[in-house]
């Protein structure tokens, strides 16, 4: 299991554009920690820059006490979209996660990843021939293969029907109950934050900083139509109207740019 520290963390762009200023983030070994935001408060950029994809301006990000710098094999992610590579089958996308093990530990844990994502009978198809339900479950088994310390979340399941996504949540938990990876995910959709993690970190836009950290404190499984399930939710979206009340805003549901705050 692995702790992940984001201390006094800032981003400014070339072109002087501020996307994140002092945010301070804590993911304890094997806790799973959702970030909610409106536009412009800076959720991909803070994973980006946790995945060694970008480089931060201020701050530190630190993997079990040690410095991060640049790309960590600790470290692996999910994104919104799959991005199997579509030269290779199923099974060695799954495989391919795990170039760094010996060739007989890695055939085994793609074996049984398959397996686990409910796909043991498609590893010898293409991406283009598989639903995109199923490219995100590939997506999530080539992820998890390495067994890495921190799982980074980038709205995994924003694209897929209510039904697809729930599974994958059920899914997403199995994984994490056996492996205990420490999850941080970025999502716009509340119910999935609650159904999922252990704390929710509301963010603040323009610059990107954090709002306030909410405890999820439900039993797992937990039940979506329970009242406390409920009233989690109507506290976290309180926490949300918190932070975006003084976002600009023109005539209609708008920030100042004409846009939503809150997609």
């Amino acid at each position: 299991m692995t702790r992940l520290t984001v201390r006094g963390i800032g981003k400014t762009y070339a072109d002087g554009t501020e996307a994140l200023r002092g945010v301070d983030v804590h993911a304890a070994d094997g806790e799973i920690v959702a970030i909610l935001g409106g536009s412009g408060c800076g959720k991909t950029t803070l994973l980006r820059l946790i995945a060694g994809l970008d480089e931060t301006t201020t701050g530190a990000i630190d993997v079990d006490g040690v410095s991060l710098t640049g790309t960590n094999p600790a470290i692996s992610a999910v994104f919104q979209e799959p991005r199997l590579l579509p030269w290779l089958t199923a099974e060695a996308n799954i495989a391919f996660g795990g170039r760094r093990l010996a060739t007989e530990e890695r055939q085994a844990r793609m074996e049984s990843l398959l397996a686990r994502v409910g796909l043991a009978g498609y590893g010898k198809r293409w991406p283009r021939e598989l639903s995109g339900g199923q490219q995100q479950r590939i997506a999530i088994a080539r992820a998890l293969i390495g067994h890495p310390g921190v799982l980074l979340l980038d709205e995994p399941f924003s694209a897929l029907d209510p039904f697809t996504r729930a599974s994958l949540h059920d899914l997403l938990l199995d994984l994490w109950r056996e492996l205990r990876p420490t999850v941080l995910m970025v999502t716009h959709d509340i119910e999935e934050a609650v159904v999922l993690a252990d704390r929710i970190v509301v963010m603040r836009p323009h610059p990107g900083r954090v709002q306030e950290t909410l405890p999820v404190d439900l039993p797992r499984p937990r039940n979506r139509l329970a009242p406390a399930f409920d009233l989690t939710k109507r506290n976290v979206l309180r926490a949300i109207n918190r932070s975006l009340a003084e976002v600009p805003s023109g005539p209609g549901p708008t920030s100042g740019n004409g846009f939503s705050p809150w997609v």
